[in-house]
C-alpha cells in the first residue's frame, strides 16, 4: 500500500492510497514494484503535485512556505521537490554578454553576486557566487577558448576587475560602457552641486525650499506652456518650467550643471556609433570654463572610459548595447530575495534565479545535494526548575 499526496483540490488536503503489486525475481529472490504514472518510485508526491508545485514556484511572489501551504505539504518537501528537479546547467556564453553584480545582504560568503546574461535573448547564463577579479578569472578558466571566441560584445558597468577580465579572457570582444551608469554618474554630480548649494541657506528660505523639493528639476526640461499650479508657498500659480527658472537663478553653477545633464542626456538618447565619435569630445567638455569640482571629476570619469563609453552607442540587431534588460531583471532578483527573507544557501538561490526568469524546467539527471548552510553552535545553558 502506498500513500501518495494529490494536489486535487486547493481547499482540503488529498490523499491516494494505492495499492502496487510487488514482484519476486525466481531467479535472485530480489524484489521490485510495478511501476505507474501516478507518483515517481519511492515518492509520496503524484506527479501532478509536483507539476504544480514547480508551476508556483516560478513565480517571484512565492516562497517555499507560501508553496507549501497552499498545496498542503511540508515546507521541507517542497524544497527537497525544488532540489530534486530543478538544477540548471551554465548556458553557453552567448554572442552578446551583460555582465552585472546582485547585492546578497551578506547573505552568503560575498556580498555581491555577478549575474551572466544573454543579451539578444534575454536570458540569465549563469550566476557567479563572488565579483572578485580571482574569482571570476577561475570561473573563466574553466571555459573553453572556442566558447569565448564566440563573444563579440561585453557589456559591464565601471567596475575595474570587469574590464581587466574583459580584456584577458575575451580579447577579440568589443567592451561597452553601459549609459545607464554614465547617466548615473552624471545625476550624482548633480546631486552633489545641488546639496553643496543648498547647505549655504537655512532651512526657512525659500532656496532652499526650491533646492529641497524640486530637486528633481535639474534634471528636466519642462515647457514654458504646461498647465500651471497654485503653490501656496511661493504665492501664486507655477508650472514646473516657472520653478526651474526660479532654481536657475539662486547660483550660476545650477545654470551650468543643468544644461549640461540637458545636453549630454540629448546627445546619449540622439547619437548613433558615428555621431558619438564624432561630437564626443564636444559634448563632456562644454561646461563654459567655469571649473565646478563634481562636473570636473565626471568629465576626468569620461575622458579615462572614452572608448568603452563610444562602443555602448554600437547597435546590434537594430538594438544598442546596453545592461538594460539585466538591469530589470535585477529588480526581480531582489523582489525574489526580499519575499524569501533570504536564502541560506548561494546554489538554491542560484537555481531559482534562473528557473524564475528563464521559465525553463530543467530536470536534474543526478541529484545534487545542496549543503545546508552552517551556523554557529549553540552556547551552553542551564535548565532552570519550575
Amino acid at each position: 500500500m502506498r500513500i501518495v499526496k494529490h494536489a486535487l483540490f486547493y481547499s482540503k488536503p488529498t490523499t491516494f492510497y494505492i495499492k502496487t503489486p510487488r514482484y519476486v525475481c525466481k531467479s535472485c529472490r530480489k524484489t521490485f514494484t510495478q511501476e505507474n504514472n501516478f507518483a515517481p518510485k519511492r515518492s509520496r508526491e503524484s506527479y501532478q503535485t509536483i507539476k504544480f508545485v514547480l508551476n508556483t514556484l516560478m513565480n517571484y511572489n512565492q516562497t517555499f512556505v507560501s508553496t507549501s501551504e497552499l498545496f498542503h505539504l511540508s515546507n521541507t518537501t517542497v524544497v527537497n521537490i525544488f532540489d530534486n528537479y530543478v538544477n540548471p546547467i551554465r548556458k553557453p556564453l552567448p554572442r552578446v554578454l551583460s555582465i552585472d553584480e546582485i547585492y546578497n545582504k551578506g547573505q552568503f560568503s560575498a556580498p555581491y553576486s555577478v549575474i551572466m546574461f544573454d543579451f539578444l535573448k534575454h536570458k540569465v547564463c549563469d550566476v557567479v557566487l563572488d565579483r572578485k577579479k580571482t574569482n571570476l578569472m577561475t570561473y573563466f578558466n574553466k571555459i573553453t577558448r572556442e566558447e569565448k571566441d564566440n563573444v563579440e560584445f561585453i557589456v559591464i558597468d565601471m567596475w575595474d576587475p570587469y574590464l581587466d577580465i574583459a580584456k584577458i579572457q575575451f580579447p577579440k570582444a568589443i567592451v561597452a560602457i553601459d549609459s545607464f551608469h554614465v547617466m548615473e554618474h552624471l545625476g550624482k554630480a548633480v546631486h552633489d552641486v545641488r546639496c553643496r548649494i543648498m547647505r549655504k541657506f537655512s532651512t526657512g528660505t525659500i532656496e532652499y525650499y526650491l533646492l529641497k523639493k524640486f530637486n528633481y528639476l535639474l534634471k528636466k526640461n519642462p515647457k514654458p506652456w504646461e498647465e500651471k499650479i497654485k503653490n501656496t508657498r511661493l504665492k501664486g500659480y507655477f508650472n514646473e518650467y516657472d520653478i526651474l527658472q526660479k532654481i536657475l537663478k539662486i547660483d550660476p553653477e545650477l545654470q551650468i550643471i543643468h544644461d549640461y545633464y540637458v545636453t549630454y542626456q540629448y546627445f546619449n538618447n540622439h547619437s548613433n556609433y558615428e555621431m558619438a565619435c564624432a561630437n564626443f569630445d564636444s559634448i563632456i567638455r562644454n561646461y563654459n570654463g567655469l571649473i565646478i569640482p563634481e562636473l570636473m571629476e565626471f568629465v576626468s570619469m569620461m575622458i579615462r572610459w572614452k572608448e568603452y563609453i563610444l562602443n555602448s552607442f554600437i547597435e546590434v540587431d537594430g538594438v544598442r548595447l546596453s545592461n538594460g534588460p539585466i538591469e530589470g531583471a535585477n529588480s526581480q532578483f531582489k523582489k525574489l530575495m526580499k519575499v524569501g527573507n533570504g536564502f541560506g544557501n548561494f546554489l538554491r538561490f542560484r537555481n531559482r534565479i534562473m528557473f524564475c526568469y528563464n521559465k525553463e524546467v530543467c530536470i536534474s539527471p543526478v541529484h545534487v545535494k545542496i549543503a545546508k548552510i552552517k551556523r554557529k553552535p549553540r552556547g551552553k545553558y542551564k535548565k532552570t526548575s519550575l
